[in-house]
């Protein structure tokens, strides 16, 4: 009993890592979410478990201990998840104590975003020490996550970090939370798409988030307006985070990052015309404390490793992705 176990159940798929004592990734699997009912969303996340340790060559008997990303509403000392749309979870459910039953081990379990401030905070270590660090994931909704002296921050109710709630613009569209013009509403990848079918109403298809940037990288007008208010509104939240928690760096990851250069370029953009505006902000907010996660890091799956409760040496906290060895 020796390994670690991190596991990232989102709504279209659950991700496992098995981690040896030094680090090292023996095994991972990747299946679809079961999100029928709550025993088909273990069963299914059991069976992703159960595949990774085939391709560690191991057993359920080898693990130590698992730590679990979800998303939504996350009772960390209960083990609840209170309320997890995407995964059907519409009522309190002991996914903690039913893991903890099925797979024989102690687990940790936290929101998703959270989980992967943690991964970042391990990753962005490596590149250069740090204690303080902010997680900004830009997806179908935005939410943030903050390392704070070297611990995850929660808050007194387990959700600090939802910036994506924040309200941005008065006028702006309601927003899923029910508010208007939160930050979610205007800049998450739904929201771009939706903005871009507004602007332009002639295009056929419609396209999605990835064809918009690539559109506005590409010198279309009326996708680049979009994409210039979106990102305006997504510095604004970086400088909210830099502002706030006066944290060394902040790492940026989601889905819409990883549409590269087509992403960064517009966001770097709008920083610096935010810096622009007060030396105080420039002197707090340079260019090098903002970082892009790259796009085949997967901070959540990453984080889960370390929440899992197992020792782990400091001086060996790396994970190592077999594709990319040798």
């Amino acid at each position: 009993m020796t390994l670690r176990l991190g596991l990232d159940i989102g709504g279209t798929k659950t991700e496992a890592y098995i981690v040896d004592p030094q680090g090292r990734l023996l095994g991972s699997a990747t299946r679809p979410t079961e999100t029928d009912d709550p025993a088909r969303l273990v069963a299914g996340t059991v069976a992703t478990v159960e595949q990774a340790l085939a391709e560690a060559g191991r057993a359920r008997g080898d693990l130590a201990g698992a730590g679990v990303g979800v998303p939504g509403q996350v009772d960390t000392v209960s083990g609840t998840v209170r309320l997890a749309v995407n995964l059907n979870l519409n009522s309190p459910f002991p996914l903690r104590t039913v893991l903890q039953d099925e797979l024989g081990v102690p687990v940790a379990i936290e929101n998703d975003v959270r989980t992967a401030a943690l991964g970042a905070y391990h990753w962005a270590n490596r590149q250069k020490p740090l204690r303080n660090l902010a997680y900004l994931s830009v997806g179908t909704g935005i939410a943030a996550g903050v390392i704070l002296n070297g611990r995850l921050y929660r808050g007194s109710g387990g959700m600090a970090g939802e910036i994506g709630h924040i309200p941005m613009e008065s006028s702006g569209p309601r927003c899923v939370c029910g508010s208007y013009g939160c930050l979610e509403a205007l800049a998450a990848g739904p929201a771009i798409a939706a903005h871009a079918a507004e602007a332009m109403p002639d295009c056929e298809p419609l396209p999605s988030t990835y064809e918009v940037l690539l559109l506005a990288a590409g010198g279309h007008p009326a996708a680049g307006e979009v994409v210039r208010r979106a990102f305006g509104y997504l510095a604004r939240a970086v400088y909210l985070l830099v502002m706030t928690y006066d944290v060394e760096r902040v790492v940026i990851g989601g889905g819409v990052s990883r549409a590269g250069d087509a992403f960064e370029f517009p966001l770097r953009e709008a920083l610096a015309s935010i810096r622009a505006d007060s030396s105080l902000v420039s002197s707090m907010m340079p260019d090098e404390k903002i970082i892009i996660s790259p796009p085949d890091f997967n901070a959540g799956v990453m984080g889960a490793v370390y929440l899992a409760p197992v020792p782990m040496p400091d001086d060996r906290q790396e994970v190592y992705d077999k594709r990319h060895e040798g």
